[in-house]
């Protein structure tokens, strides 16, 4: 109850504010809210380079973008941390007077406002596809109360706009939102633009190396399971890793990226052969670092197909996740590659050459039918009117 209120109050003093804002005129501007910035930095590097219009990014603290590196002198930056009372102020104003509006996830603040009918509210959802349940799809969502239901349903009716990377996501965000199919974008997801650019992928691997030279020369296991949602409380790992250095050569090498908060208490081992990863900022560059990928629920795979390599799904707590969360289905679709529930099941599979690679070219065409190199191009062509470039 407690908490009610108090998101009752943030949002009051919100819709004030951007009220009052909201009289000021609308700007050819564009402002990116973002807790996650993949997509983000996609479409505004393709912004920075075919247009003029001004750049505002609004960061989550969560962020680990850099967009100071997009190529633009018009760009200004600002972090959603409350305490900032500036930050605070420019954003609800940005938001207020800006054409174009781009986030990556549940932004609740969008419950209190009313965008002016010119405003042109985009979706840039932080996953390619999705093996675990969200929105209203989700289990718990039905637990929560009637207002806060309705607090939801009135920021999924904000999304004028979703890019997706194939029907099939489309569907899934039409359950997940309860929005129709006009609002969904068949443009292709924009991060994906990075698996088709060999500048980027050369500039990516330089980075990579550069923080973790042991890398070089290396088979690499990148172990990256999705975050649960008790996984603060448990903190827990259940990859067993000395078992993992007992049976496979020194030409293996383990990166793992888990949640920052479980891997400080997770007792994970010191070791030259295995390397944390779990604060480097860019997932696309681990991706394209690793020759399998150990995973579980996550979405991660669906980008990883762009580089048709092995993919282990490690779903050692299928059922209890599946109760708890969700999953949308358990098949090749969703898991294109051996499954195992025991960590000696994932390292038989690391050591075996085996690679299907049917079932990841079928995965890779079923969850990227639109995503083949130019989905931020695309994208501006379809949101912005062509006077605004």
């Amino acid at each position: 109850m407690m908490k009610e209120i108090l998101i009752a109050l943030y949002l009051a003093v919100f819709k004030f504010l951007f009220s009052l804002f909201k009289l000021l005129p609308l700007k050819n501007k564009t402002v990116f809210l973002s807790t996650f910035g993949d997509n983000a930095f996609y479409i505004g590097r393709e912004l920075a380079i075919s247009s003029s219009q001004p750049l505002v990014f609004i960061n989550s603290p969560k962020c680990k973008e850099d967009f100071s590196v997009i190529p633009t002198d018009q760009k200004n930056f600002y972090s959603t941390d409350t305490v900032n009372l500036s930050d605070f102020l420019h954003t609800i104003y940005h938001l207020a007077t800006s054409k174009y509006v781009f986030i990556d996830n549940y932004v609740g603040a969008l419950a209190a406002v009313q965008f002016k009918k010119e405003v042109k509210c985009v979706q840039l959802w932080h996953a390619a596809g999705a093996v675990k349940k969200f929105g209203w799809s989700d289990p718990e969502t039905f637990q929560r109360s009637a207002r806060a239901k309705k607090r939801f349903q009135k920021v999924y009716n904000q999304f004028q706009y979703i890019p997706v990377g194939s029907q099939h996501m489309a569907d899934i965000f039409s359950e997940a939102f309860h929005l129709s199919q006009k609002h969904f974008l068949y443009t292709g997801v924009p991060q994906t633009d990075f698996y088709f650019d060999e500048n980027l992928k050369q500039k990516a691997l330089k980075r990579v190396y550069a923080r973790y030279p042991q890398l070089k020369g290396k088979k690499v296991i990148l172990y990256a399971p999705t975050f649960r949602k008790d996984g603060l409380r448990k903190m827990n790992m259940e990859y067993d890793i000395k078992l993992f250095l007992d049976s496979v050569d020194d030409n293996h090498v383990l990166l793992i990226r888990i949640h920052p908060s479980v891997h400080e208490a997770a007792r994970i081992p010191v070791h030259p052969r295995v390397l944390l990863a779990s604060d480097y900022p860019q997932i696309n560059d681990l991706l394209l670092a690793s020759d399998i990928l150990v995973t579980d629920y996550s979405s991660i795979p669906v980008e990883f197909s762009l580089l048709q390599r092995k993919m282990i799904f490690f779903t050692y707590d299928l059922e209890a996740y599946n109760d708890t969360q969700g999953l949308w289905s358990i098949n090749d679709s969703f898991f294109p590659g051996p499954v195992a529930r025991t960590t000696a099941e994932v390292i038989a599979h690391i050591k075996d050459p085996y690679i299907d690679y049917n079932k990841i070219n079928r995965y890779r065409d079923h969850w990227n039918e639109f995503s083949n190199g130019a989905s931020a191009r695309r994208l501006i062509s379809k949101v912005y009117s062509p006077d605004d470039l």
